[in-house]
């Protein structure tokens, strides 16, 4: 396989922050944000923007996908705390609707969701927790890294996660890793 889309495949792409994410096989998208599972219960509740399946060599993972077009800097203390807390909320509460999604407790789901995410086997299924900051230094990553991945500790233990599964990028690591176009 070249890695391009199927040519028979509907692709997506995604605005968000200033970046266009895909393009993406459209069944392997789940605009999370965007469901009607969400609307159903958005007040109250924050939510990361999509759901993306991708598959590696070793097996197929889920990642989570919030996107922000700036971040405060850590010596900011208190709005840095902030934004960590709202991170690990959107991020956590996408790890649950989307597990709750699959596995069929909410109606709104259930004409949205891909088939690929239906046909998940989530004993095996990784899951990556993404965040993508547009324009951000790469100096600036360690800090928003290491402390997202402290606040995100309680759920990469109760998920068995695993190291590595809560990443903070830029948009030049995003494009490398072919989340986000050329354009």
């Amino acid at each position: 396989g070249t890695g391009q889309p199927c040519p028979s495949k509907s692709t997506v792409t995604i605005e968000e922050s200033g970046m266009v994410f895909g393009p993406y096989n459209e069944g392997e998208c789940f605009r999370i944000e965007a469901s009607e599972a969400y609307r159903a219960i958005q007040t109250g509740v924050m939510m990361a923007e999509f759901l993306l399946i991708r598959n590696s060599s070793d097996r197929r993972a889920v990642w989570i996908i919030e996107a922000k077009s700036r971040s405060p800097h850590a010596g900011a203390k208190q709005r840095f705390d902030e934004f960590i807390g709202e991170l690990r909320e959107k991020l956590v509460n996408a790890l649950h609707l989307g597990l709750a999604s699959c596995l069929g407790r909410h109606r709104a789901a259930e004409h949205q969701l891909p088939q690929a995410f239906r046909d998940l086997d989530l004993k095996v299924v990784a899951f990556r927790l993404i965040v993508v900051i547009k324009g951000h230094e790469d100096d600036w990553l360690p800090p928003l890294d290491d402390a997202l991945n402290a606040a995100l500790n309680a759920t990469i233990k109760t998920w068995a996660l695993g190291a590595n599964s809560v990443v903070v990028i830029n948009d030049r690591l995003a494009r490398a890793r072919g989340l986000i176009s050329n354009s």
